[in-house]
């Protein structure tokens, strides 16, 4: 094949990725991939990156009306409700970033290094976004004047009511004490856990929380008597507030 041809195929392998050609220049490219190593390699680069974009998205919870139409399209089909106007679902913001990046891809022919300059400036400002967007992850507890050497991390996992604490640097306390982790909300403080630390001053234990962590305004962890306290009593050793 000409050079002019070779090169061509290599401005559409971009959009070849993304699934956005016509299915007539799909057909060219793939065989035009079938001989040749350079363009194969050039399409695994690309489609690594295609392959990191779903990635970015958080898990959502479907929504009560997404239930109800699709629930509403099985009895339309089994005869149990009269069919009615589909209505139309707005786009998600993910759909319209693939979208938006497809269209883009499919546009103008770019050199190679252009585009994927600038798919690694649309994805890496996407996930920039949607960090910001997702509630945190994890909590860094600071130390008090009761323990100034002492260090804690909350790292939420799954739904946001489990997680761990990590606990570090915390002095050991003597058999009739032990430490215990208030999770506050509108002045209300929930026992997160009892423990006690290591002769090193560490500890990692498991949070079982009855609503999301994240919607928790601070956390706090006290010195209380053995087996822990309705509420908090001793002094406090670390505190995260919001």
């Amino acid at each position: 094949m000409q050079q002019t041809e070779h090169q061509t195929i290599i401005d559409l392998i971009p959009a070849y990725a993304l699934n956005s050609l016509d299915a007539e220049d799909a057909e060219m490219v793939a065989q035009h991939l079938a001989a040749c190593p350079d363009c194969q390699a050039e399409l695994a680069a690309f489609a690594g990156v295609v392959d990191a974009l779903p990635l970015a998205a958080a898990d959502v919870e479907p929504s009560t009306a997404l239930k109800e139409q699709l629930m509403r399209q099985i009895r339309v089909k089994t005869g149990e409700e009269t069919a009615v106007s589909p209505q139309t679902t707005p786009p998600t913001i993910w759909q319209q970033f693939i979208r938006a990046l497809s269209d883009f891809i499919a546009g103008p022919r770019w050199q190679p290094a252009a585009v994927l300059a600038v798919l690694v400036l649309l994805i890496g400002s996407f996930f920039i976004w949607q960090r910001a967007s997702v509630p945190p992850t994890q909590f860094v507890l600071t130390a008090t004047e009761a323990a100034p050497e002492a260090q804690g991390i909350i790292e939420v996992m799954g739904d946001g009511r489990q997680a761990t604490l990590t606990v570090t640097g915390l002095p050991e306390l003597d058999p009739a004490n032990q430490y215990q982790l208030w999770l506050i909300q509108d002045g209300q403080r929930t026992s997160g856990g009892i423990f006690s630390v290591q002769a090193d001053g560490s500890q990692t234990i498991t949070i079982d929380a009855p609503q999301p962590l994240p919607d928790y305004a601070a956390f706090g962890i006290t010195i209380e008597p053995a087996g822990g306290s309705p509420g908090p009593t001793g002094e406090r050793v670390l505190g995260f507030n919001l």
